[in-house]
């Protein structure tokens, strides 16, 4: 690693030394001394506790000022009750020094470090981007370097030689740009691209990058600079085409090639705000007009983008089925809520039923309420329109899941549902369901069966004249396949429609017949009934 230099302007050290440590430690937060920075410039918690570093500029050796200053650092840093607290400074220890820093040790309970110069230098040697750009009076240097890795370098022999380009160039911006990771696309035509992204999450603080933007007189090119509007008041994503620009100026790394003008034939723009992970967990009420509450959903949201005017919460229900953002306006304290339906397959009844449910609640005539950590976040808003719901459907499915949850429960079995229900099903699980309740049901009815009859004058004249019988009897286990399942819903008594006698032959016990639905009477349904009373859900005995 090439020599160290530390740089005169005090706030220049300071925050390179934060950038070292965002880097070490990525969760590091860095505390503005304007207001007093509390005897820390950076902290971070784990679960171990909270962790302090104080950083100081000086050069030479630690004198009776400089002391003080760090005394009274430390003691304003130990009311926050700190596990750790690190002192880094580019010197090294003198003798002397080091047991005036031992008797500090022993007035405090937490651990203190100093952290020197040889310290420092260690760590740069870890990260050396760092160190080039903060360290070594590197940046004018840096964003020149920028500039030049994008020419052509000469002809690519093959795909290796490809991957081996673009593999040096990322790696090449990742050592002289300390603040951003760089994700090199390639691809035919409009398909390439370079994306910035920041390195830790304070980096766009560290290293501001922007854009202004000035957009062509078009119709198409207004409304993009609409969406540009909202990317950069909520950090909305927005891809902006390139003929839609009139002029582009850079503010920050040159990673484009260029600090302003036009874009080339063919590029793109995509910008959107820094996204960091979150983990709320949210309630939608909805409320009738009286103020009753008619359903619920819980969310976990586990996304935060942000941009200059408010910020949007991401997030979906445990199902993934509903895909909410919340976004917030700083300046005015409104909430708009967006809601995305899209139900996943293969869910179980009862859960796919609390979604339709909610979505069922979404009237216009309702109300919204949104619940954070079981606080409400605002008064009652207006019913969003949800995208994805179709409300002409929502009734009917409602009362097939509500009927094939009972099934489950009645015939002790699980179910998954598709998102499309077949015909063939949603007709079983009706007749299942009215079975298993006690009722008379309607099944398909184009029989052939024999049965055994008295051998007397009635029943010859039934078989010479291929007359017609009604027959009523038990079925011990009668079927019905629902979901590619057969469910017993038996026993159940089985009227038949009209059935034709189409021949005979003697037995031992007199005639057996040969039976048919009559052709007059092949779309009348057979009537299946449950002759005892409606099954009940098992009940556990004590000790089972």
């Amino acid at each position: 690693m090439n020599e160290v230099t530390w740089p005169d302007d005090p706030k220049a050290f300071e925050k390179g030394i934060v950038v070292l440590l965002s880097r070490i430690h990525p969760d590091v937060q860095r505390i503005d001394g304007a207001g007093g920075d509390g005897g820390r410039d950076a902290q971070f918690t784990s679960s171990e506790g909270l962790h302090v570093w104080e950083v100081k500029s000086f050069i030479g050796r630690m004198t009776g000022g400089r002391r003080d200053q760090v005394e009274s650092s430390l003691a304003r840093a130990a009311r926050l009750g700190p596990v750790t607290w690190d002192l880094v400074v580019p010197m090294d220890p003198t003798p002397g020094e080091l047991q005036w820093f031992d008797r500090l040790r022993e007035q405090y309970t937490f651990k203190l470090e100093w952290r020197g110069a040889t310290w420092i230098e260690t760590r740069l040697t870890e990260h050396p981007q760092v160190h080039r750009f903060y360290f070594a009076n590197a940046m004018a240097e840096t964003e020149e370097l920028l500039r030049k890795l994008l020419p052509e370098q000469g002809p690519i022999a093959d795909t290796g030689e490809a991957l081996r380009r673009m593999r040096g160039m990322i790696d090449r911006l990742v050592e002289l740009e300390p603040h951003y990771q760089f994700k090199l696309t390639a691809g035919p035509g409009a398909e390439s691209s370079v994306e910035m992204l920041p390195a830790y999450p304070g980096a766009v603080q560290d290293r501001p990058a922007g854009f202004w933007v000035a957009f062509a007189d078009t119709p198409e090119a207004q409304e993009t600079a609409r969406a540009w509007e909202r990317a950069i008041a909520f950090g909305d994503p927005v891809d902006v085409p390139g003929e839609h620009i009139a002029d582009l100026r850079l503010n920050g790394p040159a990673v484009l090639g260029f600090s302003h003008g036009r874009l080339g034939a063919g590029m793109r723009l995509r910008v959107s705000g820094h996204q960091v992970p979150a983990d709320h967990t949210v309630q939608l009420l909805v409320a009738d007009g009286k103020g009753q509450r008619v359903a619920v959903l819980g969310l976990q949201m586990t996304a935060l983008r942000m941009g200059t005017s408010g910020s949007v919460l991401s997030g979906t229900d445990a199902t993934g089925s509903y895909e909410c953002q919340l976004r917030i306006n700083r300046s005015t304290g409104a909430l708009k809520v967006k809601l995305k339906y899209d139900i996943v397959d293969r869910l179980r009844p009862g859960a796919a039923l609390e979604l339709l449910r909610f979505a069922a609640a979404l009237q216009p005539h309702h109300t919204l309420q949104v619940m954070l950590a079981g606080q409400p976040v605002t008064e009652s808003l207006p019913m969003p329109v949800a995208e994805g719901v179709d409300q002409h459907v929502r009734h009917t499915l409602i009362e097939l899941l509500e009927q094939l949850v009972a099934i489950e429960r009645l015939a002790v079995t699980t179910f998954e549902v598709p998102v499309n229900i077949p015909v063939a099903d949603r007709t079983a699980i009706r007749t299942a369901y009215t079975l298993l309740t006690g009722g008379t049901a309607e099944a398909e009815a184009n029989l052939t069966a024999t049965t055994t009859a008295d051998d007397i004058p009635s029943i010859r004249e039934l078989v010479e004249t291929q007359g017609f019988i009604r027959a009523t009897g038990p079925v011990p286990d009668y079927p019905v396949e629902i979901l590619g399942q057969n469910i017993q819903v038996g026993p159940v008594m089985l009227e038949s429609p009209p059935l034709q006698v189409m021949g005979s032959h003697p037995t031992d016990d007199g005639l057996e017949l040969s039976l048919r639905t009559a052709p007059a009477h092949a779309d009348q349904p057979a009537h299946p009934s449950h002759p005892l009373q409606p099954r009940r859900p098992p009940v556990p005995r004590a000790g089972s």
